[in-house]
């Protein structure tokens, strides 16, 4: 008697395993064709790679409108944030590993003490980062949102955006940030930059390569250092043309952050207000490692 028990049982088990691991399978399956809907860009060096004008709507790109928004305003993308200290930001559809990234960008409304440039490595709510316990899961978050916010909550995984940003200001200086894990850090000071177009109007070209963990940067294609902190876990200031604690280096290396969604943001501050509105026109992403990236 007891030895059919232990049998039902082991029988019971075995099969429990088989329908587990068939449906994982199936579920990888599923994932995978949902996951091959997010297209992957990559290329030779000096291949372009993507091109946005905004003069089809916006395409791939996020857009919504409120007391912050994204949207397509004269074929261009603009970007505003209504209400003080807040950032707003879109990303486009697909992932970029090496890039060369340039934008045409101008602010036209609001203070000219503001934030605004290029997302880079960016994951946030409108491309979740799966880290669910299974692919399975994952595919079904895909398939329903709702579903997988009530699986989130289960398995206590919060969905917060991460990126780097690579920021100018109307009145002159430029800076580095990046967001994780619910924290933003700024990576490299405000620095001011003579290259930088001010007032609200002008135009200026932000580039940003990345090739892996390493990061170079230019304005209006004259390549700019950044302020570093010694200490990994201090900040750096800049004051009389010096880099206080910490050094000035022409590249900036991360590998907390890899691949992801390239990006546009813009931002008001505390000092500034509100009200501030950015245009960003003629985006091009190019992989690295052309003749134009040797002059970086």
């Amino acid at each position: 008697m007891h030895n059919r028990r232990r049998a039902r049982l082991r029988a019971l088990a075995l099969a429990a395993l088989i329908l587990c691991a068939a449906l994982l399978g199936a579920g990888n399956v599923i994932y995978a064709a949902l996951s091959s809907e997010e297209p992957r860009h990559s290329g030779a060096a000096g291949d372009l790679l993507y091109v946005a004008a905004f003069s089809d709507a916006g395409a791939d790109w996020d857009l919504y409108d409120g007391p912050q928004s994204a949207l397509i305003v004269d074929e261009q993308l603009e970007l505003a944030a209504r209400r003080p200290q807040t950032a707003t930001w879109t990303t486009a559809r697909g992932a970029f590993d090496d890039f060369d990234l340039r934008v045409a960008v101008r602010a036209v409304a609001g203070p000219i003490d503001n934030a605004f440039g290029v997302l880079f490595r960016a994951r946030d709510v409108s491309e979740p980062l799966c880290d669910l316990p299974a692919l399975l899961l994952c595919g079904i978050e895909r398939v329903s949102p709702l579903l997988g916010a009530a699986m989130r909550q289960t398995f206590d995984t919060a969905l917060m955006p991460r990126y780097f940003a690579f920021l100018i200001s109307s009145d002159g200086y430029y800076s580095l940030w990046k967001a994780q894990s619910g924290k933003t850090t700024q990576i490299s000071a405000w620095i001011p930059a003579a290259q930088i177009q001010q007032g609200l109007g002008a135009i200026n070209i932000i580039r940003v390569i990345g090739r892996g963990d390493s990061y170079r940067f230019a304005i209006n294609h004259n390549p700019v250092a950044l302020c570093l902190p010694r200490d990994a876990n201090g900040s750096s200031t800049f004051a009389g043309g010096k880099c206080l604690e910490g050094e000035l280096r022409d590249h900036y290396r991360d590998d907390a952050l890899t691949g992801g969604r390239i990006g546009l943001i813009a931002q008001s501050t505390a000092t500034g207000g509100a009200g501030v509105s950015v245009r960003f026109d003629n985006l091009i992403v190019f992989s690295p490692g052309g003749s134009e990236d040797s002059k970086l």
